[in-house]
């Protein structure tokens, strides 16, 4: 598919990244001469200088054969306006960035609907809603479902007191509908087989159905999962700062947020009612002890400044903090973080560009793409249509491209593990784990026959 991305910045480097992987055709607008000049060797894209909110622009780059086009650059306003301008051209799908909640709220629906913008996108928001998931399963390093809920992938740290490390997958006996369809070892990512084996600090993926997946949870992680995570402390009351405050108030949780600058702290204090909004130095072990960090549950690192998160839940760590979320602005950060021993880290510009490549490979039969690490792995869900190729045949004489592994099937409400002799019916819901490079091949595989 051809698609424009206008905006050159972080975000829009990832997501022309990602499509590019996807063997899209991918045309990059941007007013920046400089930014063009840094991606002319860096990405095999379609390089144009210009405004990507000029009709006339678009008209010159052809839009007939544009399938979408994706506005990332810094500007709400012109992101808006650059998908209007798409619409009114022909382009069929369009997605906005879009930083300030106004514009996503309810009342305003029409008016999101007339600007022609399929999909608004708040990496803030998005950032923000990904810990608080994480928060609520505290056990788990990462939480997807699937199937409206039927199906759950959870993701989890093999450490000492786990008594399947060193065992082969074969010789463990796991409660029924459950899967471990990927294990992350020092920084790669494994589609495993019966005889892989559990290794002390891995990274495993679990999936099955939602209550055994939570006696996984339980079994693995008995301690974690006995406390429950409520006393939160947050350093730093950015965008992602000011929503995740007040998503977790709403939810329940007793709320504490250091920020250095006072504008800042006033602005956030004027959105909460119960949260603490404390003025001052999250680096400062004198303000941390004072403030008694030791008795939270989680500190969550979100300063623009990735050394000094890492700095801050270090010295929470050695406080005694159990858990520690830190944001990332340099992807190539997660794995160095992780191997200091800091608990999640994520990148808010990861998150943004998997959400968008959800938009560009949702389809007829793709329900929904979740990513996973960093873009190491993701979760596949499609629908089976009665004129799919793979209809009435069993697992085992599938030829799946790439490394690929059926994980579930929800079929009549119900969820099945399958092994090699389950047949595929009409209207089934299956789950794939897969890697990257491997999704659009796999995609292809599955599309229903014309």
């Amino acid at each position: 598919m051809k698609i424009i991305v206008v905006g050159a910045g972080k975000v829009g480097y990832s997501v022309a990244q990602r499509l590019v992987q996807d063997e899209h055709d991918v045309y990059i607008i941007e007013k920046s001469a400089e930014r063009i000049r840094n991606l002319e060797n860096s990405l095999d894209v379609s390089l144009v200088q210009g405004n990507g909110s000029s009709l006339q622009l678009l008209k010159e780059i052809g839009m007939d054969d544009v399938g979408m086009l994706i506005a990332v650059t810094d500007s709400d306003e012109v992101n808006m306006l650059a998908c209007s301008v798409a619409k009114i051209g022909g382009i069929p799908r369009t997605i906005a960035r879009v930083r300030d909640n106004d514009y996503l709220k309810e009342e305003n629906r029409e008016l999101q609907q007339q600007l022609g913008v399929d999909l608004f996108i708040n990496p803030e928001m998005v950032s923000a809603q990904e810990i608080v998931q994480v928060l609520q399963t505290p056990a788990a390093l990462d939480v997807e479902d699937f199937a409206s809920g039927a199906v759950r992938l959870m993701e989890f740290k093999m450490h000492e007191d786990v008594q399947y490390v060193g065992k082969r997958l074969r010789d463990i006996q796991f409660p029924e509908s459950v899967i471990i369809v990927g294990i992350l070892r020092n920084g790669e990512m494994i589609i495993p087989h019966g005889e892989s084996r559990l290794m002390l600090m891995d990274k495993v993926f679990f999936l099955g159905s939602r209550d055994s997946i939570l006696k996984i949870a339980e079994e693995f992680h008995e301690e974690a999962m006995m406390e429950e995570t409520k006393r939160i402390v947050l350093v730093g009351a950015g965008l992602i700062g000011c929503n995740l405050t007040v998503l977790l108030e709403k939810a329940g949780y007793i709320v504490k947020v250091i920020e250095k600058d006072m504008a800042r702290c006033e602005h956030l204090a004027a959105m909460v009612d119960n949260a603490m909004i404390i003025n001052g130095d999250g680096t400062n072990m004198e303000l941390l002890e004072a403030e008694e960090i030791s008795d939270c549950d989680a500190i969550i690192c979100l300063t623009d400044d990735d050394k000094l998160n890492l700095l801050v839940a270090l010295l929470a760590k050695h406080l005694g903090v159990p858990k520690t979320i830190v944001r990332v602005g340099r992807p190539e950060y997660i794995v160095l973080m992780e191997q200091v021993g800091i608990d999640i880290v994520f990148s808010p510009r990861l998150l943004t560009s998997g959400e968008i490549l959800r938009m560009v490979r949702k389809g007829e039969n793709v329900v929904s793409i979740s990513t996973f690490e960093g873009s190491k792995a993701e979760a596949v869900e499609v629908v089976l249509s009665p004129v799919s190729p793979i209809v009435n045949c069993a697992l085992k004489d599938l030829k799946l491209p790439g490394k690929a592994l059926v994980g579930a099937i929800v079929r009549d409400g119900s969820t099945i593990v399958p092994t090699g002799n389950t047949v595929l019916h009409a209207d089934d819901h299956m789950v794939f784990f897969t890697l990257p490079n491997h999704v659009n091949k796999l995609l292809t595989y599955l599309k229903p026959v014309q």
